[in-house]
């Protein structure tokens, strides 16, 4: 590992506010990338001089390398519109891509992880509820698919099932 005169910290860091990538600019100082990082967020050798990189929360990338578009808030309207969509047989990736969420939120509002302040509690079955998870479980359906069908976890399925509550 090279030491860095201060021109060199400088001059890195001029070419990282020019867009150089810090593994490219650790490869050509002869530094960790790891000391690039700390190097531009002026975490280390401050007092050198050149441009300080403003720390940003992770910046997210969408399609292209453009900036992604900002987290859309699970209100209790998106929740609603997921429900809805889902239960009319969209797919849930489709649903998720038109709502601007992911898939994996469109997922927990389903399986009732998630949902605001109206969600159903995973826990909060009903006995129809559990006399229904039983019956499709006899007919031979998996415990992902009763859990899809009732909103609920495939743990609180098989909760049901094992324990009988």
């Amino acid at each position: 590992m090279a030491r860095l005169s201060d021109a060199d910290v400088v001059r890195l860091r001029e070419r990282y506010s020019a867009g150089a990538r810090q593994v490219e600019l650790a490869e050509e100082f002869g530094v960790a990338q790891t000391s690039v990082s700390a190097i531009v967020a002026g975490k280390t050798r401050a007092d050198a001089g050149g441009p300080i990189a403003v720390p940003s929360p992770r910046a997210r990338v969408g399609a292209g390398g453009a900036p992604a578009q900002p987290r859309a808030r699970l209100t209790d309207a998106v929740v609603a519109e997921v429900r809805e969509r889902v239960a009319a047989g969209e797919a849930r990736a489709e649903a998720a891509a038109a709502l601007g969420i992911s898939k994996a939120s469109v997922d927990s509002i389903m399986s009732g992880r998630r949902g605001g302040a109206t969600a159903q509690r995973v826990g909060s079955l009903d006995d129809a509820a559990r006399a229904r998870i039983r019956a499709a479980h006899a007919a031979g359906q998996s415990q992902s698919a009763i859990a899809r069908a009732e909103g609920t976890s495939q743990q609180m399925v098989s909760k049901v099932l094992r324990s009988g509550i």
